[in-house]
């Protein structure tokens, strides 16, 4: 065989050997694919109606940040904090939004529920009236009518918010609301009052006209527990720990996003909700005041201190007479929480 011969045979050989080497690794790459992990299923319960603070979840969504974590999150509507532990406790949320007194109180009356990361680092709770109301401070708002929905957090901690202010928790009568009607029930004075967060007076001034609107903060009178905060029962916290820390971990990274570009969270949700877009840039806007904390500029957003948690269970003890026979470090869990944590540098 002469040298062209040979070299034609080699390149052959070689070609015979590369082609058998890709079949095999068609084959053994095959099985992979087809075992590849499917996504973990989460459900997660907001606490009320959409409003711009729920804009970081669909931020993830739409990021992908949920994915790449390997969870599958589902988004329900709220109906109050106290429906959320309610939900949580029974294992048909895997993760809620509550007003933190409210599983605090829960707890004590037997449900499984824990806090596992801090939404607002400041408390934004607030009772809307009419100027023409004669309430000018919150002492007033004895004797008159409230309108709150029954399960919302403001009335679960409003007896605690009495106490402190000196007035009697039964003196105040309360109208049953839906959860989207406090705008409504207050534009047409159902109610001399409504309890709502502070977060959401844009809403409240586009039915009032805001020189006859009046608002008082309740953490301007005392009220210095912790706020919004992510819940999830004890059995999630033993067994599916795991899921809650990448729950967290993409869910404080939208946080992030979206705080530092408000617009375009507001954007995002609009693509899952429809809303007016002004309205609750607006209202994301007034949102971003309650991040603003040395603690969270320190310790990250989410961050749990403990000497605040121990503060907030003794509020609930003190002003809402519950017996608490557990020591306050049974009412949370921090060690799910991101680390590095996401700073805001306000």
């Amino acid at each position: 065989m002469n040298k062209i011969g040979k070299a034609l045979m080699v390149l052959l050989a070689l070609g015979l050997a590369l082609s058998a080497w890709a079949g095999g690794a068609k084959e053994e790459a095959a099985p992979a694919a087809a075992t590849a992990k499917p996504l973990e299923k989460v459900t997660f319960l907001l606490n009320w109606k959409i409003t711009g603070d729920h804009s970081p979840y669909y931020v993830a969504l739409k990021k992908g940040w949920y994915k790449e974590e390997g969870l599958d999150v589902d988004v329900l509507l709220g109906q109050g904090s106290g429906y959320s532990v309610q939900v949580v406790d029974t294992g048909k949320a895997d993760i809620a939004i509550s007003d933190a007194p409210v599983p605090i109180t829960n707890r004590a009356q037997g449900a499984k529920v824990k806090i596992i990361g801090i939404i607002f680092d400041k408390h934004p709770n607030c009772m809307f009236f009419w100027k023409d109301s004669g309430i000018t401070k919150p002492q007033d708002v004895a004797g008159k009518t409230v309108a709150v929905p029954a399960t919302d957090g403001h009335k679960v901690m409003w007896p605690a918010f009495a106490k402190q202010i000196g007035v009697d928790a039964d003196s105040v009568k309360f109208v049953n609301i839906e959860p989207a009607a406090k705008v409504s029930a207050l534009a047409s004075k159902k109610a001399d009052a409504v309890f709502e967060l502070y977060t959401g007076k844009p809403f409240m001034e586009k039915a009032i006209p805001p020189d006859k609107l009046g608002y008082i903060v309740w953490s301007d009178y005392g009220f210095n527990a912790y706020a919004h905060s992510y819940i999830a029962s004890d059995a999630t916290v033993k067994n599916k720990g795991d899921m809650l820390r990448k729950f967290l971990k993409a869910t404080y990274r939208a946080w992030d996003y979206t705080l530092k570009n408000p617009k375009e969270a507001i954007d995002i949700l609009a693509e899952y909700h429809p809303i007016n877009k002004d309205d609750y840039v607006a209202n994301l806007t007034v949102v971003m005041d309650f991040f603003k904390t040395e603690r969270y500029r320190n310790n990250g957003i989410g961050y749990i201190d403990p000497g605040r948690m121990r503060e907030t269970v003794e509020l609930v003890a003190k002003y809402m007479n519950v017996k608490m026979d557990f020591p306050p470090e049974d009412v949370y869990d921090a060690s799910f929480l991101p680390s590095p944590p996401y700073k805001y540098n306000f």
